[in-house]
């Protein structure tokens, strides 16, 4: 029996396979010429060098050029001078700035003494048992140790009694009583401390705030 794929017995299928083996040897030698070395002149790298240096810069790549830039800065006396100047401008200012926090915290804490300061003073009332003086005043740091001021002068109230109510501001004091111009005696109804100045007893007073 013959091979049906034997081309001896189908001469219609000749003309197709040489038509395809001759479109091969086409796309060989198409493809051999896209590989052959292409011939340049000299000045081709030169015109391709002259059409890049002549497209325009990106924005970025100038902008960073001229930052990173080396360049030469020449100060004048009038230029140092301003600089100067800017520099005591800002020195100044950062000086009323501070100048004005601190008076803004400051506030308070002198309200507060001036509100303690601003305390009415207290009415005390001394009294001394002396009965063959004729004459008792109160003195202490409260009247500049002041025997003839008109306030602190006290009163026989009969029986050797001698009292006083006067103006006392809040606070600690000392005080004592002066008898008769000359004589000074300390209150034995109040504790008592030792005046540094005068090396004499003196009573201690403690005024408080009475709402």
């Amino acid at each position: 029996m013959r091979d049906e794929s034997d081309a001896n017995y189908f001469p219609e299928f000749r003309p197709k396979v040489r038509s395809a083996e001759g479109r091969n040897d086409k796309v060989k030698d198409i493809a051999r010429e896209l590989r052959a070395a292409v011939p340049v002149s000299e000045s081709f790298d030169a015109r391709v060098m002259d059409a890049v240096r002549s497209m325009p810069r990106h924005g970025r790549l100038g902008l960073w050029s001229r930052l990173t830039r080396p360049r030469t800065f020449t100060i004048t006396p009038l230029t140092l001078g301003l600089i100067a100047a800017g520099i005591g401008v800002f020195a100044l200012l950062g000086a009323a700035h501070a100048y004005v926090d601190v008076n803004r915290a400051a506030k308070p804490i002198v309200a507060a003494l001036a509100s303690k300061k601003a305390e009415p003073p207290q009415r005390v009332q001394f009294v001394l048992v002396a009965p063959d003086a004729k004459k008792v005043a109160v003195v202490g740091d409260f009247n500049g140790w002041d025997s003839h001021h008109a306030q602190y002068q006290a009163q026989h109230r009969g029986g050797g009694m001698w009292s006083v109510t006067a103006p006392v501001p809040v606070g600690h004091h000392r005080y004592s009583f002066v008898v008769d111009d000359s004589v000074w005696v300390a209150d034995p109804y109040a504790p008592r401390v030792v005046d540094s100045d005068y090396g004499v007893a003196n009573s201690a007073l403690l005024v408080e705030h009475q709402q």
